[in-house]
């Protein structure tokens, strides 16, 4: 009983909700587990905060499982709904497979949490602590070390900052990959209700900063550029060289893309329907013990009708392609054009001073634009769990089980004891009280 009294059996649990993780991923699309609670890095700190000797493995005395207390309500609902009569053997699949499908959505939703107190030499008190403390410093870490709130759309809309003067090719192309990123970022805060409200240390909002982007463009940026690529430089002619392949490639996926409209505007102006069967003939199927008739031509046309549905929707779908790729040809096809000639400015050594100046300010402001977002994402979610309950020792100190003993061992003793009785050597060897006693009997002379 001593033993079991101090054993896992009877540890303290403690039951959490799971948040801002769903289908047991992380809101930045890795994958969550129970484990993830017990990683080094947490069961470090928790060893550092309850001062647990070093040679003492923590870890062995803590359980993580999925598990919700909650899960008895939801077999004894499902319990109530199969014991309803008259239901055929399509409802009771029916409700179990619900069942099944509840029950999982709840159990993944939650964690148990089990520390084994006696085992790490500590009382209960202290038990619930470290039970409370293990979500807690998880949570904590994840957060910071992991970046799990990061949006999974803005993690690769940073840029990389170095000063560019914007006086020869390199650094121009440089700066140009530059604001194209910036623009594609700004793009997104911009749209995001979340961080559209966003600002800097200055109150410059993302809308702000796209002003202030197509000002340097339009000022200084797009003269630069003009002059940089017509100078005769190598660089220069392999980058236009480079856009001037990719506007004829995607010019080929548009004229692919043409073909297949094409091919679906002839099908569906054919009034053939796949499958067309013959309309004198019928079809008969029996269904629940009637005779259900339908004419195959009207069946004929259901699927055409279908057919063509789905046909119109991939036609969107092709047709959103080809817009994208038009977008991005005339994109590309008007930065060609501005490389063909000179733009008639003179660039001088303070034009670009002021430029690079300009240039610099600009990714300073976005990058402390993007580093506040990514700030308000992460206190937005807040913690990754709600406690349910408070722990609480799962079950009595002394178990049924162990209350068994008692009536086994008086079984046992009186067993032993009738065997001592009956097989004590002593008293099989002692003569009987009746051959120690004088013979009384008198005889007739007597």
């Amino acid at each position: 009983m001593l033993k079991t009294a101090t054993g896992f059996s009877n540890p303290v649990s403690y039951f959490v909700t799971l948040r801002n993780i769903e289908n047991s991923k992380f809101p930045n699309g890795t994958d969550f587990s129970p484990q993830d609670l017990l990683i080094p890095q947490v069961v470090s700190a928790l060893q550092q905060r309850f001062d647990f000797p070093p040679q003492t493995n923590v870890r062995n005395f803590i359980s993580v499982e999925y598990d919700s207390p909650m899960a008895a309500a939801v077999s004894l609902k499902y319990k109530n709904r199969l014991a309803a009569r008259g239901l055929n053997q399509a409802d009771i699949e029916s409700i179990n497979d619900a069942y099944q499908l509840e029950l999982q959505g709840l159990m993944q939703s939650g964690l148990r949490i089990d520390v084994n107190y006696a085992g790490l030499g500590v009382d209960e008190e202290t038990g619930s602590a470290i039970a409370v403390a293990i979500p807690q410093i998880w949570s904590e870490i994840y957060s910071k070390q992991f970046r799990i709130f990061a949006d999974t759309r803005i993690q690769g809309l940073a840029v990389t900052y170095s000063d560019e003067e914007l006086d020869n090719p390199t650094s121009v192309i440089t700066a140009k990959t530059r604001l194209d990123s910036i623009d594609k970022g700004l793009a997104l805060l911009s749209s995001d209700n979340r961080l559209a409200s966003v600002t800097t240390q200055d109150n410059k909002s993302a809308v702000d900063i796209i002003a202030d982007l197509n000002r340097f463009r339009a000022v200084y940026f797009n003269p630069i550029f003009a002059e940089s690529d017509d100078s005769g430089d190598r660089v220069s002619a392999i980058y236009v060289r480079e856009r001037t392949l990719t506007v004829e490639d995607w010019k080929r996926r548009v004229a692919g893309l043409d073909r297949t409209l094409a091919q679906i505007n002839d099908y569906q102006n054919s009034g053939k329907a796949i499958g067309s069967w013959d309309a004198d003939s019928t079809g008969r199927e029996v269904v629940g013990g009637q005779n259900v008739q339908v004419a195959d031509g009207a069946l004929g046309k259901i699927i055409e009708l279908s057919d063509k549905a789905s046909l119109a929707d991939y036609m969107k779908t092709v047709l959103q392609q080809r817009q994208d790729i038009v977008e991005q040809i005339s994109r590309l096809q008007k930065e060609i054009d501005l490389t063909q000639g000179s733009s008639g400015v003179e660039i001088s050594s303070e034009f670009l001073k002021a430029a690079a100046k300009e240039f610099s300010g600009l990714t300073a402001e976005y990058q402390e634009l993007l580093r506040t977002a990514r700030q308000r994402m992460t206190e937005a979610a807040g913690d990754l769990y709600l406690p349910l309950s408070p722990p609480a020792v799962s079950g009595s100190m002394i178990t049924t089980r162990s209350l068994l003993v008692f009536p086994i061992l008086m079984i046992v003793g009186a067993i032993v004891s009738m065997a001592l009785v009956l097989l004590w050597p002593e008293r099989r060897s002692r003569p009987l009280i009746a051959a120690m006693v004088p013979d009384m009997r008198m005889t007739a002379s007597q």
